[in-house]
């Protein structure tokens, strides 16, 4: 019953609007997939494909009928959404090198095992996963929409992306992800240095205490508990760069 429901619709509905739909579903899940949080392959593909699906009605009305071959514009479109989402994920990856730098400067890198599936460490897992649900609750999907809306008002379907256009979008990004990374490990680096200064000048004073297994079990309960006091402060200054991307930063 359902296929044959499916098939007259489809029938119903003229071959240029079925291809518009095909093209705006195209460059929606192509970006969805590079996304953070619904690109994340903790999410199962039946999620994103309905999540694509959903969003597709609400921007066919404006996407005008590209001309040309279809396949070259369903390859358009898949380019052109993948970078809108890679564009946003380059900024995301700040949280993943801002934890990986503040657990080896506060040596809790390798506390527990390591997974596979997120970054290398548990300091890792626990910032990106409180990062993605920290990104969902300030409105991600929100922003995700706007972006969309953006894309397809600067450029049609069928319509492929620039290189020079994507290199002034890129380099300025890649820069402001290090930064934005350096600035929130910024107090554990301050502090792991501090933390190496003070031991080897108390090695110099007293050589025969075993300084490494009396201050390190100290020094990392101290990240351990400066990291659970600045975690809020650091997701919600990476969520604020994050959410503010807009198609208009890279110039």
């Amino acid at each position: 019953m359902i296929p044959d429901a499916l098939s007259g619709l489809m029938a119903a509905v003229p071959q240029d609007r079925l291809m518009a739909l095909a093209l705006v579903y195209a460059r929606i899940q192509a970006c969805l997939l590079t996304l953070p949080g619904f690109g994340e392959r903790i999410l199962t593909a039946r999620v994103k494909v309905a999540v694509a699906m959903a969003l597709t009605p609400l921007f066919a009305q404006s996407a005008p009928m590209p001309g040309g071959l279809p396949a070259i514009a369903l390859g358009a479109e898949l380019a052109t959404g993948a970078l809108l989402g890679l564009f946003v994920r380059l900024l995301a990856f700040a949280l993943d090198i801002a934890a990986t730098t503040l657990a080896q400067s506060a040596s809790l890198s390798q506390i527990m095992g390591i997974s596979e599936d997120m970054p290398p460490h548990p300091i890792g897992n626990l910032l990106h996963l409180a990062g993605l649900a920290t990104l969902f609750a300030l409105g991600l999907p929100v922003v995700v929409c706007r972006l969309l809306a953006d894309s397809f008002r600067l450029r049609p379907p069928g319509a492929w992306p620039q290189a020079d256009e994507v290199m002034r979008m890129i380099v300025p990004l890649l820069a402001d992800s290090f930064a934005l990374a350096m600035v929130l490990a910024s107090p554990f680096i301050l502090g792991g240095l501090l933390f190496q200064v003070l031991s080897g000048i108390v090695a110099r004073v007293m050589p025969a205490l075993p300084i490494v297994f009396v201050v390190a079990p100290a020094a990392i309960l101290v990240a351990l508990a400066a990291l659970a006091i600045m975690t809020p402060a650091v997701l919600g200054l990476w969520a604020d760069h994050v959410l503010g991307f807009t198609l208009g930063d890279g110039g």
